[in-house]
């Protein structure tokens, strides 16, 4: 019996799932970004009804915002390190694009110390962001493996 097809959104969606799961865990992390304490939610990310826009609805502003979108993001409520993140998570759910290992780690592969301030932390992003997909192993680190 054949197996059933995955269609392209379905894909996505499931992208989009692993993709706010992260969120989750950077949230529980570190420096807590994506957490809003205050407000009593997280930011999350979602998609339009056709399946070809990733909205990012932040946690501190409650605004939806197009994370394809170039220039500044009205109502995004983070730097340009996080927003730089957010654009890849929307590429991610979109086209399945990974991101780079090396970046999540106290010090990253292009030797500067990491701009997220989360220590240690950052490695349980990392390594969640492994099980989940959407950061790719280096050849080296995968053969160790």
């Amino acid at each position: 019996m054949p197996a059933e097809k995955i269609t392209l959104g379905q894909r996505r969606q499931e992208r989009l799932t692993a993709a706010n799961e992260f969120l989750q865990v950077i949230a529980r992390c570190g420096r807590h970004f994506f957490r809003n304490k205050g407000s009593g939610h997280d930011a999350y990310l979602s998609m339009n009804a056709r399946g070809r826009i990733v909205w990012l609805h932040d946690d501190y502003t409650g605004a939806r915002i197009n994370v394809a979108k170039e220039g500044e993001w009205d109502g995004f409520s983070h730097g340009g390190t996080l927003k730089s993140l957010v654009g890849s998570l929307g590429r991610f759910v979109l086209h399945g694009s990974t991101m780079r290992y090396g970046y999540f780690q106290p010090t990253m592969d292009n030797g500067f110390e990491n701009p997220w301030g989360y220590g240690d932390d950052i490695l349980i992003v990392r390594d969640e962001g492994v099980r989940l997909g959407l950061i790719r192993k280096p050849a080296e680190v995968q053969e160790a493996a």
